[in-house]
C-alpha cells in the first residue's frame, strides 16, 4: 500500500497553476462571460454554421453545399450584431433558402430588450406592408371567379366611389398603386368605424388629391380599398377570406390576423420599437392589444420568416402548391409584370438585376416595421431578413444593398 504523503509531499506533487484542470475551467468560464452577446443564447452565433430549428419546411445544409460563401454571410450578420450593439437595431433574422434547402439561419439580438429576451428564430413579427401581397392576390382570385374584373370602376362595387374625385378609379389601379391617393393620413373618423368596410366609405368620398391612371404613387388607402371590395363582394371580412383560400390550404399555421395578450402564440410575438427623439424606443410589445380595432388590409399580419417563404415559394411555382394551385399560370405573369412604375405590379414589389452577367428578375415586398422578403425565381432563392426596428434607416439602407450580394445577385432593392 503505498504511503500517504505528509503536507509538504503534498504541496510538491502539485500541478503547476496553468496546468490544472479546475483553472482552465475558470478561465474559460470567465472569457464566455467577457464575450458573450444576446446572440449567442439558444443559437449560434453570426459566425458559425446553424442547426436547423425543428419541423423547418425545409431540410438544412451547409451555405457551401448550397453554392453560397458563408464567409460573405457571417460577415454580414457581424455587421448587424454591431448595428444591434451601438442601438441601430433590436434585433434581426436572416433566412436564406436556396434550391429550397435552407442554407443560412441565424438571429441577433433581442425579441425584448427591455426584458432582454433574446430573438429566437422563427418567431413572429408584425410585419405590415407584406401584408398587400395577401390582399392583392385574394382578389385576383376573386377575379379569376368571375366576380369582378381588374378593370371594373371600384365604384361598381362600393357606392361612396360613386363621385366626380373618385368615381374613374379602378380595380387594377388600386392594384397597381395609380389611383392619385397619397401616403397620408386616412380621413378623420376613419379608426372609428365599425368595420373596415365602412371606414372605406370615407375614403371614397374623400377622393384622391391626384388624377387617377396619372402615375405610381403608394397607398395604404389603395390596399385598404381593396379588403373592402373583397368583404362586399363575399360577405365575409377580408381576414376570414385570406384565411380559407390563402392560410389554410398553404399550411400557414403561423400567420394570423388578430392579435391579443391572450392569443395562444403570444409569447413568441417580438416586440416592435420604433425611431423616437433619435433612438429606438419600444412602441408595442405582447403585453399590448392591437392598437387598431379590425384588421388593417393595408398591414394587418403577423407572421413568420417560414411561413412567409412558403408564400414566396407558391410564387415561385407560378401559383402552385404541394396538393393543389392557388392561381393560373396567367394571373402570376400578369401579378409580376409592371404597372405604373417599373418596380411594382399588382401589389407586389419588382427587380431586376444581373448575376454572373444573366439579366434575372425578382419580386418580394417590404414592411414599415423592417421586414423583407425577396425571391429570385431564377435562382431559386429567397432571402428574408427581419427585423422589428421601424425608422432605422440607416443601417436598413445598409441592409437593403447588401442582401443581394449574399447571393451573388447584383441588384438595387431601395
Amino acid at each position: 500500500m503505498e504511503a500517504t504523503p505528509d503536507r509538504g509531499d503534498r504541496e510538491r506533487t502539485r500541478k503547476p497553476l496553468s496546468r490544472h484542470p479546475s483553472t482552465w475551467i475558470g478561465l474559460l468560464l470567465l472569457i464566455v462571460l467577457l464575450l458573450w452577446r444576446p446572440s449567442d443564447l439558444g443559437q449560434p452565433s453570426a459566425g458559425m454554421s446553424f442547426d436547423c430549428v425543428p419541423d423547418a419546411p425545409y431540410p438544412c445544409v451547409a451555405p457551401d453545399e448550397a453554392g453560397l460563401d458563408p464567409a460573405v454571410l457571417a460577415r454580414f450578420m457581424d455587421r448587424v450584431d454591431a448595428w444591434v450593439a451601438d442601438g441601430d437595431l433590436v434585433g434581426a433574422e436572416l433566412l436564406v433558402v436556396k434550391d429550397r434547402r435552407i442554407a443560412w439561419h441565424t438571429t441577433v439580438g433581442w425579441s425584448d430588450r427591455e426584458r432582454e429576451l433574446p430573438l429566437a428564430r422563427n418567431s413572429l413579427y408584425r410585419i405590415r406592408s407584406m401584408t398587400k401581397p395577401f390582399v392583392g392576390t385574394t382578389v385576383l382570385l376573386l377575379a379569376e371567379e368571375g366576380r369582378l374584373e381588374l378593370d371594373d370602376r371600384v365604384a361598381d362595387h362600393l357606392p361612396s366611389f360613386d363621385n366626380d374625385r373618385s368615381g374613374s378609379i379602378t380595380v387594377r389601379q388600386l392594384l397597381t398603386h395609380g389611383t392619385g391617393f397619397e401616403q397620408t393620413d386616412f380621413p378623420g373618423g376613419y379608426w372609428e368605424q365599425a368595420n373596415l368596410r365602412e371606414a372605406i366609405r370615407l375614403v371614397g368620398q374623400e377622393g384622391p388629391p391626384n388624377p387617377p391612371g396619372e402615375r405610381y404613387r403608394y397607398a395604404d388607402r389603395n390596399s385598404a380599398t381593396l379588403g373592402a371590395i373583397v368583404a362586399e363582394l363575399t360577405g365575409a371580412r377580408v381576414e376570414e377570406e385570406l384565411r380559407r383560400r390563402i392560410f389554410e390550404p398553404l399550411d400557414l399555421e403561423d400567420t394570423h390576423t388578430h392579435f391579443s395578450p391572450d392569443s395562444a402564440w403570444a409569447d413568441r410575438m417580438n416586440s416592435t420599437y420604433s425611431v423616437q427623439e433619435g433612438r429606438l424606443q419600444k412602441y408595442w410589445d405582447n403585453t399590448q392589444s392591437q392598437q387598431t380595432p379590425w384588421f388593417r388590409a393595408s398591414g394587418g399580419i403577423y407572421t413568420t420568416v417560414f411561413d412567409y417563404a412558403r408564400w414566396l415559394e407558391v410564387w415561385m411555382d407560378r401559383g402552385a402548391y404541394e396538393g393543389g394551385r392557388l392561381l393560373a399560370e396567367e394571373t402570376v405573369a400578369e401579378a409580376l409584370t409592371p404597372g405604373y412604375a417599373e418596380g411594382y405590379g399588382l401589389h407586389w414589389e419588382l427587380f431586376s438585376g444581373s448575376a454572373g452577367g444573366t439579366e434575372v428578375r425578382a419580386f418580394g415586398h417590404g414592411g414599415s416595421d423592417g421586414t423583407f422578403a425577396l425571391a429570385v425565381p431564377d435562382l431559386d432563392v429567397m432571402i428574408l431578413f427581419f427585423t422589428q426596428s421601424r425608422g432605422a434607416r440607416g443601417p436598413w439602407g445598409e441592409a437593403m444593398r447588401e442582401l443581394p450580394s449574399l447571393v451573388g445577385l447584383e441588384m438595387r432593392l431601395r
